[in-house]
């Protein structure tokens, strides 16, 4: 098991403390989800891609703080499992995701980055609805209250993918009873 301190020493190297996020540093709000899904007992790694789920830059946070060539050294540091969820996140076009897990048809993600279909396993869309799932609930108190109700629909129909707790907050969070 890595200790997330040494995790983010390295990740120092590529600059991430420079980079912001939410009026805060990228830095901070790795930290806050890699705390949620620890907080929901969540496996290792998927604790840790939650810490490194941003690095490659996503759909709507451009900012790529450790580029692609460097996905070996991101594996080497937190495991193949955890860094294919972190790319994951990053790689999948959001809209098509959650349309797809909205018809329940395949399990599989459109990688903006290589602009291909990947297919992925069921436990791997429970890993991604989860680390979506605490990466809002993380920013969400940052932002702008007209964006509060963000994919309220997906995550309501995604209960089989969330851990009771985690699916237990989303309500909590969107005053659902």
């Amino acid at each position: 098991m890595t200790n997330a301190k040494v995790i983010i020493n390295r990740l120092e190297e590529f600059g991430i403390l420079k980079q912001g996020h939410t009026g805060r540093s990228l830095i901070e709000h790795l930290e806050g989800t890699y705390n949620i899904l620890k907080k929901w007992n969540c496996c290792e790694d998927l604790c840790l891609a939650g810490l490194c789920h941003s690095i490659y830059g996503t759909e709507s946070y451009k900012k790529q703080t450790v580029p692609l060539e460097s996905r070996t050294s991101v594996k080497k540091l937190i495991g193949k499992d955890a860094e294919e969820l972190a790319y994951l996140f990053g790689a999948h076009k959001k809209e098509y995701f959650w349309e797809l897990l909205g018809e329940n048809k395949n399990f599989n993600i459109h990688d903006r980055f290589s602009d291909q279909i990947i297919n992925i396993g069921k436990d791997q869309v429970s890993s991604l609805v989860t680390l979506t799932l605490a990466n809002w609930l993380e920013q969400r108190p940052m932002v702008d209250k007209k964006y509060h109700q963000i994919r309220k629909n997906e995550f309501l129909h995604s209960k089989q993918f969330l851990p009771a707790i985690a699916y237990s907050e989303f309500k909590q969070a969107y005053n659902i009873n």
